[in-house]
C-alpha cells in the first residue's frame, strides 16, 4: 500500500497568506515600553489536537508562527498578535488574530492570557452517528473563539522560551457541531 503524503490545504484558507503578511508589516504602536516596546517573533513546535480538553481525532506537529505587536498602554498588559498554526499531515490549520494579557511577570517569568479570533480550514460537518456515538464533529463555523495560555522564561534579555496551549471551540457561544481543537508545545520569541 503506498504511502499517501497530505499537502496543508492552503486553496481552503485565502486568508492564512494575508495576515502573515500583514502581520509581518504592519507598522508597530508608538508606545515605548523598557524591553516590550519591540515587535516579537514566536515560532513554535505544537502537538496538534493534544491539551485538556482535546479529543485526539486529529494528528501531526505543527508549526506556529506569531508576530506580537509593541504593548497597547502604559503598562505594557495589552498585546495584539497576528499568528498562524500550520499542520502539514492534512488535518485542520488555523490563522488568527487577538490580544495577549500580561497575567503575571518577573525578570525572568512571564504567563499571558491569550484571547483572539480564528479562522480554520477544517470540516464543518462530519458524519452525524459518528458525531453523536465517538464524538468526532465538525467545527460547524469557519471563524471561532480561541483562547490560551503561556509561561515563558527569558533566556536573555532578547530570546525567551515558553510553554504553550491553547483552544479553539464555540461551544456555549453557539449550538450545533462544535469539534474544538486544542495544541500544546514550545515556543521560541524573539523581538525583531
Amino acid at each position: 500500500m503506498p504511502i499517501q503524503i497530505h499537502r496543508l490545504r492552503i486553496d481552503r484558507l485565502p486568508g492564512l497568506w494575508l495576515a502573515l503578511a500583514l502581520g509581518l508589516h504592519a507598522p508597530a504602536y508608538a508606545t515605548e515600553i523598557a524591553g516590550d516596546s519591540q515587535r516579537t517573533l514566536a515560532i513554535g513546535v505544537i502537538a496538534h489536537d493534544r491539551g485538556p480538553a482535546s479529543d485526539h481525532h486529529e494528528d501531526g506537529i505543527d508549526l506556529n508562527l506569531e508576530v506580537q505587536f509593541a504593548p497597547l498602554d502604559r503598562h505594557g498588559s495589552l498585546r495584539p498578535h497576528l499568528g498562524t498554526t500550520l499542520n502539514f499531515v492534512g488535518d485542520t490549520s488555523i490563522a488568527y488574530g487577538g490580544l495577549g494579557f500580561r497575567l503575571r511577570e518577573t525578570r525572568q517569568w512571564f504567563a499571558d492570557l491569550l484571547l483572539s479570533v480564528a479562522v480554520h480550514d477544517g470540516p464543518l460537518h462530519k458524519d452525524p452517528v459518528g458525531c453523536r456515538l465517538y464524538s468526532d464533529c465538525g467545527f460547524g463555523i469557519r471563524v471561532m473563539p480561541r483562547f490560551g495560555v503561556e509561561i515563558g522564561y527569558r533566556a536573555s534579555p532578547a530570546a525567551s522560551v515558553s510553554l504553550f496551549v491553547d483552544h479553539m471551540s464555540h461551544k456555549w457561544i453557539i449550538g450545533g457541531e462544535n469539534e474544538g481543537l486544542d495544541h500544546i508545545g514550545l515556543r521560541y520569541m524573539r523581538p525583531y
